[in-house]
């Protein structure tokens, strides 16, 4: 038989026969050029297969071959080395078959541990925190707001109505300060499942580590006793909630997102994780949150800016300049393609709400400058081919995304 009949009959792929013939597993007759196969070689293929079945690897195969090729298989030598290898492999698969079952046993358990946290109690309800209700302004006239109908308790607050004279309103809904800056356009949606972080990708995972030790080593040169911190953005990338182990306690948290369904689901996390964190969620799509000017100590941007500019003509640090202290601090992530690379053309046509400035370090460097800010910044690792999904669907295989820490305090 040729080699492509042999293949037919065995049901295997051409390839497979000519793997096992250049291992030595497989010897047919030369015929010119061509191989031919016959009954010893089927008999050969049908022995390998068993041998296969037994978890036998190729090394092992390749010594029962020898055997059955050298000797008549009634000799009692011969017999007693088949023996003793089949004994070894049985011995061995013993040993892995115990090792299995412990195996089976510790997945058992972890399964249980981690159905135990799905299911744990809450911990107790938090609320917009009291002491936070002076940063709370009208994005309008930059009067404080009113509150009405409130569910409170000494520390926090659940419900109620916030209003301004001037017309403003937004309400607390389950502890979240909700305004009626709804995001209604059609290219995001809440990541409830957190599938961004699960389908990242091995070089991401590194990247993002090392990013994030960065950002931690120069909160820890910080005081923020009494501060405030915010994050906003958090659909996409959030520091914060990742890294909650690592962060100062003795201050203030404001974590803003355009979906309220995605605060509520870090809420809950977060209860689940902590008691006693002072965190006042804002659910607002707009660029002038309800905040007081000059109210924040430190911005956290984990890839913030990209995710920001995607749905706003600005950067983020524009849009809130008005709320930076005069000593304040941005520290964070970037993503970065070059200027002409065909990628952030692509995202420039799939996100057009966006900035055209976006997902480039330079502009975001020029534009930080034109705030005030100074940006220091220091490559992390470059990606030259991302997961499909989320934004990454327009990352072309083979073009450069270059990651980066950085950090950014006011000039002069």
């Amino acid at each position: 038989m040729k080699i492509g009949e042999f293949a037919r009959v065995c049901n295997v792929t051409k390839d497979t026969v000519r793997y096992y013939v250049n291992i030595g597993l497989l010897i047919p007759k030369m015929q010119g050029s061509q191989m031919s196969f016959e009954e010893r070689e089927y008999a050969d293929f049908n022995y390998i297969q068993k041998l296969k079945g037994m978890r036998f690897n190729i090394k092992e195969i390749r010594a029962f071959l020898y055997l059955r090729r050298m000797s008549n298989m009634i000799e009692p030598a011969t017999i007693d080395e088949c023996v003793k290898l089949l004994e070894d492999k049985k011995e061995c698969l013993t040993g892995e078959l115990k090792m299995l079952g412990n195996s089976i046993h510790l997945i058992e358990d972890e399964i249980e541990n981690f159905n135990k946290r799905k299911n744990a109690a809450k911990n107790e309800r938090t609320g917009v925190p009291v002491g936070t209700i002076p940063l709370l302004v009208c994005p309008n006239c930059r009067q404080h707001l009113h509150i009405e109908n409130a569910e409170i308790n000494y520390k926090y607050i659940y419900e109620g109505i916030l209003s301004c004279p001037c017309g403003y309103h937004a309400t607390i809904e389950n502890g979240i300060v909700r305004t009626e800056n709804i995001y209604e356009g059609s290219y995001d949606r809440p990541d409830l499942r957190r599938k961004l972080y699960h389908d990242i990708g091995e070089d991401w995972e590194i990247y993002v580590q090392k990013c994030s030790d960065a950002i931690i080593e120069r909160i820890d040169r910080g005081d923020w006793n009494g501060k405030v911190i915010m994050e906003a953005n958090v659909n996409g990338f959030f520091f914060t909630y990742n890294n909650i182990h690592q962060l100062p306690r003795n201050c203030t948290y404001i974590i803003v997102d355009k979906y309220y369904e995605v605060l509520a689901m870090y809420k809950e996390l977060f209860e689940r994780l902590f008691q006693g964190l002072d965190i006042l969620y804002i659910a607002d799509a707009s660029e002038r949150f309800p905040l007081q000017d000059g109210c924040i100590d430190l911005f956290l941007s984990f890839y913030g800016e990209m995710e920001y500019s995607l749905y706003h003509k600005n950067t983020q640090l524009e849009d809130i300049l008005h709320l930076m202290k005069p000593d304040s601090l941005v520290v964070g992530g970037i993503q970065s393609l070059e200027k002409e690379a065909k990628s952030r053309r692509l995202l420039l046509e799939r996100y057009p709400e966006g900035n055209e400035r976006r997902i480039n370090k330079e502009f975001l460097e020029e534009d930080y400058k034109k705030c005030g800010y100074r940006m220091s910044a220091a490559k992390v690792g470059q990606i030259m081919k991302t997961e499909d999904h989320h934004m990454y669907t327009c990352h072309l295989d083979g073009e450069p995304l270059t990651i980066y820490y950085f950090e950014a305090e006011k000039e002069g």
